[in-house]
Protein backbone atom coordinates (compact mmCIF):
# COMPACT_ATOMS: atom_id res chain seq x y z
CA UNK A 1 0.00 0.00 0.00
CA UNK A 2 0.95 3.71 -0.63
CA UNK A 3 0.80 6.66 1.63
CA UNK A 4 0.87 10.18 0.38
CA UNK A 5 0.32 13.01 2.19
CA UNK A 6 -1.38 16.15 -0.57
CA UNK A 7 -1.75 19.59 0.29
CA UNK A 8 -4.63 20.43 -1.19
CA UNK A 9 -6.32 24.10 -1.43
CA UNK A 10 -10.02 23.67 -0.41
CA UNK A 11 -12.51 25.83 -1.95
CA UNK A 12 -14.93 25.56 1.37
CA UNK A 13 -12.81 26.33 3.60
CA UNK A 14 -10.66 28.62 1.93
CA UNK A 15 -7.22 27.78 2.64
CA UNK A 16 -4.82 24.53 2.61
CA UNK A 17 -5.52 21.87 4.00
CA UNK A 18 -3.63 18.18 4.67
CA UNK A 19 -4.86 15.15 3.54
CA UNK A 20 -3.78 11.58 3.85
CA UNK A 21 -4.43 8.69 1.39
CA UNK A 22 -3.67 5.12 1.68
CA UNK A 23 -3.66 3.95 -2.15
CA UNK A 24 -3.52 -0.07 -3.17
CA UNK A 25 -0.31 -1.60 -3.91
CA UNK A 26 0.70 -4.95 -5.25
CA UNK A 27 3.92 -5.59 -3.80
CA UNK A 28 4.48 -8.84 -5.37
CA UNK A 29 3.83 -8.26 -9.11
CA UNK A 30 4.01 -5.38 -11.43
CA UNK A 31 0.55 -5.51 -13.30
CA UNK A 32 -1.06 -2.48 -15.29
CA UNK A 33 -4.19 -1.91 -13.83
CA UNK A 34 -4.71 1.58 -15.23
CA UNK A 35 -8.68 2.09 -15.37
CA UNK A 36 -9.25 0.09 -12.19
CA UNK A 37 -12.23 1.47 -9.84
CA UNK A 38 -11.73 1.12 -5.96
CA UNK A 39 -13.60 1.51 -3.34
CA UNK A 40 -13.15 3.98 -0.62
CA UNK A 41 -12.76 4.43 2.91
CA UNK A 42 -13.10 7.79 4.28
CA UNK A 43 -11.43 7.70 8.27
CA UNK A 44 -12.34 10.34 10.70
CA UNK A 45 -10.13 11.85 13.47
CA UNK A 46 -11.12 12.61 16.84
CA UNK A 47 -10.97 15.08 18.95
CA UNK A 48 -7.59 17.12 19.34
CA UNK A 49 -6.21 14.75 16.26
CA UNK A 50 -5.64 15.43 12.54
CA UNK A 51 -5.24 13.56 9.45
CA UNK A 52 -2.28 11.53 10.61
CA UNK A 53 -3.32 10.38 13.96
CA UNK A 54 -4.78 6.96 12.47
CA UNK A 55 -1.16 6.29 10.76
CA UNK A 56 0.72 7.07 13.60
CA UNK A 57 -1.41 5.82 16.89
CA UNK A 58 -3.17 2.79 15.01
CA UNK A 59 -2.65 -0.67 12.87
CA UNK A 60 -4.80 1.12 10.36
CA UNK A 61 -1.96 1.04 7.05
CA UNK A 62 -0.95 -2.91 8.52
CA UNK A 63 -4.41 -3.86 8.26
CA UNK A 64 -4.85 -2.25 4.76
CA UNK A 65 -1.91 -2.83 3.49
CA UNK A 66 -3.00 -5.63 1.07
CA UNK A 67 -6.35 -4.65 -0.13
CA UNK A 68 -7.74 -3.36 -2.78
CA UNK A 69 -8.94 -0.39 -0.88
CA UNK A 70 -8.34 3.41 -1.52
CA UNK A 71 -8.43 5.26 2.67
CA UNK A 72 -8.65 8.85 2.89
CA UNK A 73 -7.63 10.44 6.31
CA UNK A 74 -8.80 14.08 6.19
CA UNK A 75 -8.20 16.75 8.87
CA UNK A 76 -11.01 19.34 10.34
CA UNK A 77 -9.70 20.34 13.28
CA UNK A 78 -11.81 20.71 16.06
CA UNK A 79 -14.93 21.35 14.04
CA UNK A 80 -17.36 17.97 15.07
CA UNK A 81 -17.57 17.64 11.35
CA UNK A 82 -20.00 20.84 11.38
CA UNK A 83 -20.43 23.70 9.00
CA UNK A 84 -19.36 26.09 11.84
CA UNK A 85 -21.41 28.75 13.15
CA UNK A 86 -18.89 31.23 13.40
CA UNK A 87 -15.81 29.06 11.54
CA UNK A 88 -15.57 27.65 8.70
CA UNK A 89 -17.95 24.50 6.56
CA UNK A 90 -15.99 21.33 7.58
CA UNK A 91 -19.19 18.97 6.84
CA UNK A 92 -19.47 20.49 3.80
CA UNK A 93 -15.64 20.22 2.81
CA UNK A 94 -15.81 16.64 3.47
CA UNK A 95 -18.89 15.64 2.01
CA UNK A 96 -18.76 17.68 -0.69
CA UNK A 97 -15.85 19.28 -2.09
CA UNK A 98 -12.99 16.48 -0.81
CA UNK A 99 -14.64 13.55 -2.44
CA UNK A 100 -15.01 15.41 -5.43
CA UNK A 101 -11.11 16.61 -5.87
CA UNK A 102 -9.95 13.25 -4.98
CA UNK A 103 -12.13 11.45 -7.73
CA UNK A 104 -10.81 14.42 -10.08
CA UNK A 105 -6.90 12.63 -9.64
CA UNK A 106 -7.54 9.29 -8.12
CA UNK A 107 -9.11 5.88 -9.05
CA UNK A 108 -12.13 6.15 -6.42
CA UNK A 109 -15.23 4.68 -7.60
CA UNK A 110 -18.67 6.93 -7.72
CA UNK A 111 -20.58 3.71 -6.56
CA UNK A 112 -22.47 4.29 -3.16
CA UNK A 113 -22.04 0.79 -1.86
CA UNK A 114 -18.54 0.55 -2.09
CA UNK A 115 -18.26 4.17 -0.29
CA UNK A 116 -17.60 3.68 3.44
CA UNK A 117 -17.05 5.84 6.04
CA UNK A 118 -15.28 5.06 9.50
CA UNK A 119 -14.14 7.46 12.54
CA UNK A 120 -13.22 7.46 16.46
CA UNK A 121 -14.55 9.61 19.02
CA UNK A 122 -15.84 12.99 17.47
CA UNK A 123 -15.06 11.24 14.18
CA UNK A 124 -17.54 8.78 15.11
CA UNK A 125 -19.83 11.53 15.89
CA UNK A 126 -18.66 12.73 12.31
CA UNK A 127 -19.10 9.42 10.96
CA UNK A 128 -22.74 9.62 11.70
CA UNK A 129 -22.99 13.09 10.79
CA UNK A 130 -21.93 12.10 7.15
CA UNK A 131 -24.03 8.64 6.66
CA UNK A 132 -27.07 9.67 8.22
CA UNK A 133 -27.03 13.55 6.89
CA UNK A 134 -25.91 12.27 2.95
CA UNK A 135 -27.13 8.90 3.08
CA UNK A 136 -27.01 8.53 -0.83
CA UNK A 137 -23.21 8.74 -0.67
CA UNK A 138 -22.45 5.71 1.68
CA UNK A 139 -22.99 2.23 1.58
CA UNK A 140 -21.97 1.32 5.16
CA UNK A 141 -20.39 3.07 8.34
CA UNK A 142 -18.37 2.35 11.45
CA UNK A 143 -18.71 4.38 14.55
CA UNK A 144 -16.15 3.72 17.11
CA UNK A 145 -16.88 5.17 20.36
CA UNK A 146 -18.92 7.88 19.21
CA UNK A 147 -22.30 9.74 20.21
CA UNK A 148 -24.83 12.32 19.77
CA UNK A 149 -22.65 15.17 21.11
CA UNK A 150 -24.95 16.95 21.83
CA UNK A 151 -26.79 14.91 24.57
CA UNK A 152 -23.63 14.40 26.23
CA UNK A 153 -23.52 16.11 29.65
CA UNK A 154 -20.31 17.92 30.90
CA UNK A 155 -17.32 19.98 29.04
CA UNK A 156 -17.20 18.39 25.71
CA UNK A 157 -14.76 20.48 24.25
CA UNK A 158 -14.35 24.31 25.67
CA UNK A 159 -15.28 27.73 24.80
CA UNK A 160 -14.28 27.30 20.99
CA UNK A 161 -17.53 24.77 20.81
CA UNK A 162 -19.30 28.44 20.54
CA UNK A 163 -17.48 29.29 17.34
CA UNK A 164 -18.81 25.70 15.85
CA UNK A 165 -22.47 25.52 17.72
CA UNK A 166 -23.19 29.09 18.58
CA UNK A 167 -23.82 30.98 22.08
CA UNK A 168 -24.39 27.12 23.07
CA UNK A 169 -25.31 23.52 22.37
CA UNK A 170 -28.98 23.98 23.11
CA UNK A 171 -28.89 26.74 20.24
CA UNK A 172 -28.33 23.42 17.60
CA UNK A 173 -30.50 20.93 19.40
CA UNK A 174 -33.36 21.77 16.81
CA UNK A 175 -30.86 21.37 13.67
CA UNK A 176 -28.53 18.19 12.03
CA UNK A 177 -26.08 18.59 14.21
CA UNK A 178 -28.66 16.91 16.71
CA UNK A 179 -28.25 13.29 15.46
CA UNK A 180 -31.38 12.59 17.25
CA UNK A 181 -33.04 14.39 14.53
CA UNK A 182 -30.86 12.87 11.70
CA UNK A 183 -32.38 9.50 12.67
CA UNK A 184 -35.88 10.67 12.37
CA UNK A 185 -35.24 11.90 9.23
CA UNK A 186 -33.74 9.35 7.88
CA UNK A 187 -36.83 7.29 8.99
CA UNK A 188 -39.03 8.92 6.39
CA UNK A 189 -36.16 8.93 3.18
CA UNK A 190 -37.13 6.77 0.37
CA UNK A 191 -33.61 7.03 -0.82
CA UNK A 192 -30.62 4.74 -1.18
CA UNK A 193 -29.46 4.23 2.97
CA UNK A 194 -26.15 2.87 4.09
CA UNK A 195 -25.82 0.20 6.35
CA UNK A 196 -24.04 1.33 10.26
CA UNK A 197 -22.65 -0.13 12.93
CA UNK A 198 -21.21 0.75 16.36
CA UNK A 199 -18.39 -0.71 17.97
CA UNK A 200 -17.63 0.72 21.97
CA UNK A 201 -15.41 -0.05 25.04
CA UNK A 202 -17.40 -0.61 28.17
CA UNK A 203 -15.41 1.13 30.14
CA UNK A 204 -15.46 3.82 28.03
CA UNK A 205 -17.20 7.15 29.28
CA UNK A 206 -18.63 7.55 25.93
CA UNK A 207 -20.27 3.86 26.15
CA UNK A 208 -23.73 4.74 27.76
CA UNK A 209 -24.26 7.42 25.19
CA UNK A 210 -23.00 5.53 21.97
CA UNK A 211 -25.52 2.61 23.36
CA UNK A 212 -28.44 4.91 23.79
CA UNK A 213 -27.12 6.60 19.88
CA UNK A 214 -27.15 2.85 18.97
CA UNK A 215 -30.59 2.12 20.58
CA UNK A 216 -32.28 5.23 19.00
CA UNK A 217 -30.83 4.40 15.45
CA UNK A 218 -32.25 0.38 15.58
CA UNK A 219 -35.87 1.77 17.03
CA UNK A 220 -35.74 4.41 14.22
CA UNK A 221 -34.36 3.05 11.34
CA UNK A 222 -33.89 -0.63 11.88
CA UNK A 223 -33.65 -0.87 8.09
CA UNK A 224 -29.87 0.92 8.59
CA UNK A 225 -28.96 -0.32 12.10
CA UNK A 226 -26.78 -3.28 11.34
CA UNK A 227 -25.57 -3.66 15.20
CA UNK A 228 -23.47 -2.88 18.32
CA UNK A 229 -20.65 -4.40 19.32
CA UNK A 230 -19.26 -4.53 23.07
CA UNK A 231 -16.64 -5.74 24.88
CA UNK A 232 -14.46 -4.44 27.91
CA UNK A 233 -11.84 -1.59 26.75
CA UNK A 234 -11.59 2.04 26.83
CA UNK A 235 -11.07 5.10 24.95
CA UNK A 236 -8.30 4.66 23.03
CA UNK A 237 -6.79 3.21 20.35
CA UNK A 238 -6.07 0.17 22.16
CA UNK A 239 -10.14 -0.51 21.54
CA UNK A 240 -10.12 0.87 18.42
CA UNK A 241 -7.00 -1.24 16.97
CA UNK A 242 -9.00 -4.24 18.28
CA UNK A 243 -12.14 -3.00 16.30
CA UNK A 244 -10.58 -2.61 13.28
CA UNK A 245 -10.31 -6.01 11.34
CA UNK A 246 -14.49 -5.97 12.57
CA UNK A 247 -15.25 -3.00 10.65
CA UNK A 248 -13.03 -4.10 7.88
CA UNK A 249 -14.77 -7.42 7.46
CA UNK A 250 -18.17 -5.92 7.95
CA UNK A 251 -17.00 -3.45 4.73
CA UNK A 252 -16.43 -6.47 3.23
CA UNK A 253 -12.58 -6.79 3.21
CA UNK A 254 -10.51 -9.63 5.24
CA UNK A 255 -7.12 -8.72 6.84
CA UNK A 256 -4.39 -10.70 5.24
CA UNK A 257 -2.56 -12.60 8.44
CA UNK A 258 0.50 -12.38 6.12
CA UNK A 259 0.97 -8.74 5.14
CA UNK A 260 3.41 -7.96 7.41
CA UNK A 261 5.68 -10.00 4.93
Amino acid sequence: MIHATFTMRSVTLDMDTKVDVLLPEDRHKTEDIRGTKYPVLYVLHGYKNDNSSWLHLSNLFLMCRDLDLIVVMPSVNNSFYMDEVYGQDYYTYVTEELPTKLKNYLPITDDPEKTFVMGESMGGYGTLRCALGKPENYGKAVVLSGANILKMEGNTGGRHLYGVYGSSKQDVMDTDGNIDNLCDKLAVYEGHKPQIKFYCGLEDFVYPNCKQMADKLAESNPDVFAGAEYWHGEHNYFFWNEAIPKALKFFGFEVKQDSVI
